[in-house]
């Protein structure tokens, strides 16, 4: 629900030039949207800055070159990662191209067609079917493939965090979850750099549910390539002050998704879930909740 964008320069200048499509931007990419814009071609931060800075309009001080700077400061804050080997001689469109068939992009969106399915231009980006079209909500079947074919390309493009909140994370079907969610991390990475994940789940006021040391050894016994270390169990308990517990979600440094069931699946092809994708203010509250100032009791931790 969540995708990587490759987006050429020259798509951003056309947009800073019309004040309906810089507003457009605003809303439709980032934290909060199914688009979150690649660092290609570059693997860091400031430097895809510099290059986006580069190719901006000449003149610094008009209305134009203030939406492009304020468009490049906004991405920069909210890229995925990409590594990868800048082509010598090769322009935006064919680089990507090569990129593309490496490690496929969510979408590439240009200023002329590019040599891929994945390929959008300014022309076609609304045309209908269009991959442009994300959903922000769909219903799932409650088994491994349709959860996991949701969320595949989410987790992978993570390279800080992945946060997995379930009340009843402890369950043996949620821990088989667990292992999925682990191992789908691992693979087809745009980015070296594994994530931390973390998963929290609730207490049970009458007892009963495993401490987290013990939800973790069970989740690394299904883990194929992946630093034990990384992985964190947190046992939580209400408060007085604190939210209820209750939405199950999962959150990465790129957005979030709220699941109603939660993790845990039936595998019953008759059985349905809806997975949403979140706001940005919902987002943020969540973010905070969880990762930034826990509001809750810490009952047992792993190690």
């Amino acid at each position: 629900m969540i995708h990587e964008y490759a987006i050429d320069p020259r798509v951003l200048a056309t947009w800073a030039s019309n004040q309906r499509d810089y507003a457009e931007f605003l809303r439709e990419y980032g934290v909060g949207t199914p688009r979150i814009i690649s660092s290609f071609p570059k693997c860091r931060a400031a430097k895809f800055r510099s290059y986006l800075l580069q190719r901006g309009p000449a003149d610094s001080n008009s209305l134009v070159a203030q939406r492009y700077q304020e468009m490049v400061v906004k991405l920069v804050g909210e890229l995925v990662l990409r590594e990868s080997d800048e082509t010598p001689g090769a322009d935006w469109c064919e680089f990507a191209r090569i990129e593309n068939n490496r490690l496929p992009f969510g979408a590439v969106l240009s200023s002329e067609v590019v040599d891929t399915e994945k390929s959008m231009t300014l022309e076609s980006m609304y045309l209908s079917g269009s991959l442009w079209l994300h959903p922000r909500q769909t219903i799932i079947e409650r088994t491994l493939i349709g959860f996991t074919l949701v969320v595949r390309d989410f987790l992978r493009l993570a390279s800080n965090q992945v946060v997995v909140v379930d009340t009843y994370g402890w369950t043996r079907e949620a821990i088989v979850i667990m292992q999925y969610i682990v191992n789908i991390v691992c693979e087809g990475r745009v980015n070296g750099r594994l994530p931390s994940i973390t998963l929290y789940y609730k207490t049970k006021r009458d007892g009963g549910s495993p401490e987290a040391e013990y939800v973790k050894r069970e989740i690394v016994k299904g883990l194929n390539n992946f630093d034990p270390g990384s992985l964190h169990v947190v046992e939580l308990g209400e408060v007085d002050g604190s939210d209820v517990f209750h939405n199950r979600c999962i959150l990465t440094e790129h957005g979030g998704v709220i699941t109603g069931h939660g993790i845990g699946v039936s595998n019953e092809t008759s059985h349905t879930d809806e997975i949403l994708l979140m706001e940005s203010a919902v987002y943020q509250k969540k973010w905070q909740q969880f990762v930034e100032d826990n509001r809750y009791k810490i009952i047992t931790q792993s190690i």
